[in-house]
């Protein structure tokens, strides 16, 4: 079946969440360094590391969990007040870099649609750059119920924008999100090894990407040439 479709992860692909996540770690190791003597940022991408190769959905719960894992109460008020800081200091999103130049490209050839867990200010920040109108399909996670690593995830966004799952290319950074559940519908993908979950590796074949890069540059050309593997 022909490619018609490619789904663009919001994190990661479509926005660069390097300064967020710089902001968050910073969060965590001082809401950490109150209760874990001498938590430091090397513990914190060590335990990040940790929770990526565990292929862990939620990497901050799992840093938490980790030194907490004895008093829920206490996970859960730290928790909490790490969101709090969270909310406050979180910066405006950014775009990836090159992104306007390959989604300009892709569109030329395909349908795109987001495949992410952002809402309608994802679509505000693609149409300050002047290329939401190179998405043929604008849902975002505002419009669907479930979210990852969940597989009907895909499967609503595909039911919404009317393709068959064959047809389409998911676009993710991470392989327990985007990846595996991509591939359990049969849609090719492209791994973009950037962030946190950057040296995340697949387990087992199957969950080898048809694609991967080491940051959005050259997304229209690997597009294509995945495409054409049709």
């Amino acid at each position: 079946m022909a490619i018609s479709t490619v789904l663009l992860d919001a994190g990661g692909v479509i926005l660069d969440e390097s300064e967020h996540e710089a902001v968050r770690a910073e969060i965590i190791v001082e809401v950490l360094a109150d209760v874990v003597p001498g938590y430091s940022i090397n513990m914190y991408y060590s335990d990040i590391e940790e929770a990526v190769k565990s292929f862990c959905p939620n990497t901050y719960q799992f840093v938490f969990w980790k030194h907490l894992r004895n008093d829920r109460e206490l996970f859960d008020k730290l928790y909490a007040l790490h969101l709090d800081s969270w909310r406050q200091q979180r910066p405006p999103l950014k775009l990836s870099f090159g992104l306007e130049s390959e989604v300009k490209e892709i569109s030329r050839h395909f349908k795109i649609g987001i495949a992410g867990q952002y809402g309608r200010e994802i679509l505000d920040s693609l149409e300050e750059k002047s290329i939401l109108e190179c998405f043929t399909y604008q849902f975002t996670q505002d419009n669907f119920p479930i979210t990852k690593p969940d597989m009907r995830y895909y499967e609503q966004i595909v039911q919404a924008i009317g393709v068959d799952p064959q047809e389409c290319i998911m676009v993710g950074d991470r392989i327990d999100k985007d990846i595996i559940p991509a591939k359990q519908l049969e849609m090719k993908t492209v791994l973009i090894r950037v962030g946190l979950h950057r040296n995340q590796q697949p387990r087992i074949p199957f969950e080898i990407p048809d694609a991967e890069l080491d940051g959005v540059v050259g997304l229209a050309s690997a597009v294509q040439k995945v495409a054409e593997q049709e």
